[in-house]
């Protein structure tokens, strides 16, 4: 199950947790929707409180961007370095797997950081230079949910789910004028008798 929580409050985070508590639905995956593209922030200090002290237990696996793990842990992240000490920092909060994604940082490649108590990997990858990624992080948080539903380990869910990504960012249809969408067919093979 994906939790995509956007836009919410401190009532909105406790009815999730009351609802989590009656269909006890054991493979979740939170994407903590907290800071839009421009840098607004969507949350309350009451709706992060809540989420450190009672969700982030409940689920499989959280997957911020490197803002929204900056709000969670209270950690400035400027590098690999501070996002490992951040993901850690939510081990503590009582995430059993994290996934802190490394697009925000200014570099060459991106580097995404997989955490648990047992296993440590970063996901290397290009970054290409486009400025169509509109929902890369709404589809990698879906795409991993897909793959860990499907039978994958949480981490090969999330080595997938970032292949899967890049994919759609390296095709995307180059659409509009400003942050355009990515290509979420990249995986589909059309016949050549539909072309």
């Amino acid at each position: 199950m994906l939790l995509k929580l956007e836009c919410y409050t401190s009532k909105v985070v406790e009815k999730v947790i009351q609802s989590l508590k009656q269909i006890k639905v054991k493979k979740i995956i939170l994407d903590p929707v907290m800071v839009a593209k421009d840098g607004t922030k969507l949350i309350d200090n009451k709706a992060i409180k809540i989420i450190k002290e009672k969700l982030i237990k409940r689920v499989s696996l959280i997957t911020p961007n490197i803002p929204e793990a900056e709000y969670l842990t209270g950690v400035k992240i400027k590098n690999k370095e501070d996002m490992i000490f951040a993901a850690n920092e939510l081990i503590k909060l009582g995430a059993k797997n994290v996934l802190i994604k490394g697009g925000h940082l200014k570099s060459k490649k991106v580097e995404d950081i997989f955490l648990n108590k047992r296993d440590f990997k970063v996901f290397v990858n290009l970054r290409y230079n486009t400025r169509n990624t509109h929902g890369t992080g709404c589809t990698l948080s879906s795409a991993i949910t897909t793959f860990y539903s499907c039978g994958k380990s949480i981490k090969n869910a999330c080595d997938l789910g970032i292949k899967y990504v890049n994919s759609a960012i390296l095709t995307n249809p180059n659409y509009g004028k400003g942050h355009g969408p990515i290509n979420h067919l990249n995986s589909i093979r059309i016949n050549k008798k539909f072309n």
